[in-house]
């Protein structure tokens, strides 16, 4: 008993610690060079989780976000020391959290990147393009060229590099595309207006050497922390539905839960990688069905209504998965120009065994905001 009566006075503790955040980070500009790896949408900000998995778990200790998204409470927990396990419907945001979690030195990083920018470059033979590339819509004929030769070099790649070079791939689809007015007219599969094209080797090399510098400054921080080389914590990436994968996990496995929701009838993350998913062949339909609050749902008489019953699903397996007397931190943002759900999700978290212990609204920069409507989130501690 007097065991976990610490535990609850350290908790409360801690708690209150976080009361003294600026949670908008205004004077901050500490992102980690991890969040401006392959595009995202509604993806918030490192410093978020970072202060979060600080304050309230120790290291060592295991880390749950049921909606990863890609990967920036993963990067978080593994560089502070944290075993992280994260769940994503999304396959191409799977891919990207995998990619920037390595479980390994950044010199071991740096040589596979090396590798396969040589391999490029020498590359000579073309890919067939899948069938579900609209090619003649998307880009110009020498990016088709470009990309096809690209691609046939990537596919007899495999393990780690190929995790990185696909990433990478992915990454510079939308900026080699003939669409340069916004990411949401891919999203919608609106046709472009112009014949923009952009040299594809120059920009695949640049985006590895993103990886680089970013596993450089994660083992940079490990080393001026501790003054020795770090092994990378484990971090584990599942594919599949939150509301399935958390009940084959172990009950009480989790020390804290640190996680964003999607937006209600905000963003369709998964028609948001449209070029990616037709490249690798992925029908984009039975994914979308599967996201939870997407856009594309939000006319639905029910969509509301099944936003916070698909949610109460996965905060139920939350409950199941995390230890007892722990944290769950949820970063909740809404739309003024959809339903009030603020309210609503604090009473289906209540419902699930949850106690809110403290909330503090959070400005969203402009740079990430989709609509000038989406100004505030919440940050929501429950127990």
């Amino acid at each position: 008993m007097l065991m976990m009566q610490e535990k609850a006075l350290d908790l409360r503790a801690r708690l209150e610690r976080l009361q003294q955040v600026d949670w908008d980070f205004a004077a901050s500009g500490s992102q980690s060079l991890f969040s401006s790896l392959p595009f995202h949408p509604c993806r918030y900000p490192s410093q978020v989780p970072a202060v979060v998995i600080g304050a309230l778990t120790s290291v060592g200790e295991t880390v749950l976000d049921p909606f990863i998204g890609s990967g920036t409470t993963a990067v978080e927990a593994q560089r502070l020391g944290r075993a992280c396990v994260g769940i994503e419907v999304n396959p191409v945001a799977v891919l990207v959290a995998r990619a920037k979690t390595i479980s390994r030195s950044a010199n071991h990083i740096r040589k596979l990147v090396d590798r396969v920018r040589l391999g490029a470059n020498q590359s000579a033979k073309r890919a067939v393009i899948p069938a579900s590339v609209q090619a003649a819509k998307w880009y110009t004929e020498r990016t088709i060229r470009e990309l096809r030769r690209l691609r046939h070099y990537l596919d007899t790649l495999s393990g780690e590099a190929r995790v990185i070079a696909d990433t990478a791939f992915s990454a510079i689809l939308l900026p080699v595309c003939r669409e340069t007015r916004h990411w949401g007219y891919v999203c919608d599969n609106t046709n472009p207006k112009g014949t923009y094209e952009r040299d594809v080797y120059e920009t695949f090399e640049r985006t590895l050497a993103s990886f680089v510098e970013a596993y450089a400054e994660r083992q940079a921080y490990w080393q001026a922390a501790s003054g020795q080389p770090v092994v990378a914590p484990n971090v584990k990436i599942h594919e599949g539905d939150a509301r399935n994968i958390l009940l084959d996990m172990p009950p009480e496995s989790a020390h804290l839960i640190v996680t964003s929701p999607p937006y209600f009838g905000v963003a369709d993350y998964v028609k948001a990688q449209r070029l990616t998913l037709e490249w690798f062949g992925k029908d984009i339909e039975p994914l979308r069905l599967e996201e939870i609050g997407a856009r594309s749902k939000r006319h639905r008489i029910t969509a509301a209504d099944d936003y916070l019953s698909e949610c109460k699903q996965v905060f139920e397996g939350c409950r199941h998965v995390l230890k007892k007397d722990r944290a769950c931190v949820v970063i909740f943002g809404e739309s003024n120009e959809r339903k009030p759900m603020h309210s609503m999700f604090v009473s289906i978290m209540e419902e699930c065994g949850f106690q809110l212990r403290y909330s503090a609204p959070r400005k969203i920069s402009a740079r990430r905001r989709l609509t000038p409507q989406l100004q505030v989130e919440y940050l929501l501690v429950f127990t």
